[in-house]
């Protein structure tokens, strides 16, 4: 398997899973904890990456393997050699140069901060390629955890609508490069 794309910040290693671990994810529980060399973890995957997220999230590895770190990032603590958590893009940047994260915690590891340094690790590797020029999100709009993790990485509110195909309001956020995390 080829060495996968790692950043490091100051608590967390995020692995970009390629499409070896993604198909590991899907296919091999066991075999996905061994590949990134963490413990096993019972409550894996986050809530929001249900079966049809991770297939999607394979296929989309395995028809695409140069995107690799334009899809799910695995968060990891080196301290205590587990997962954490998981972030990343719903893909390569479109033509106006966006993507769109996303994340999900462990409720375990839910209200410490990590989200937000994944999500600032997140953008400042996004931002090291120059066809990336903003990075969107949508959340709930009952996530006020979620909301606060964004506000923190610098993101801005914008426009709530309701989204008919989700049953609930969901919120747009934008980020560009010269805003600073806070």
């Amino acid at each position: 398997m080829p060495k996968p794309i790692e950043i490091v910040s100051p608590r967390l290693r995020l692995v970009a899973l390629n499409a070896e671990l993604a198909v590991l994810q899907v296919e091999d529980r066991l075999g996905f904890f061994r590949a990134l060399g963490v413990e096993p973890e019972p409550s894996w995957p986050p809530e929001l990456m249900d079966k049809t997220t991770l297939e999607w999230t394979r296929d989309q590895l395995v028809s695409h393997p140069a995107d690799t770190g334009w899809y799910s990032w695995i968060y990891i603590s080196p301290v205590m050699n587990r997962l954490l958590g998981t972030g990343g893009f719903k893909g390569a940047p479109d033509a106006a140069g966006a993507v769109e994260i996303g994340y999900s915690m462990l409720l375990s590891y839910r209200e410490q901060g990590l989200a937000t340094e994944g999500v600032v690790a997140l953008l400042d590797w996004a931002y090291t390629h120059e066809r990336v020029k903003s990075v969107l999100a949508h959340t709930r709009d009952d996530r006020d955890a979620s909301h606060r993790v964004l506000e923190k990485a610098g993101f801005v509110q914008g426009e709530t609508r309701y989204d008919p195909e989700e049953g609930f309001n969901v919120v747009a956020w934008h980020h560009a490069p010269s805003r600073q995390a806070a």
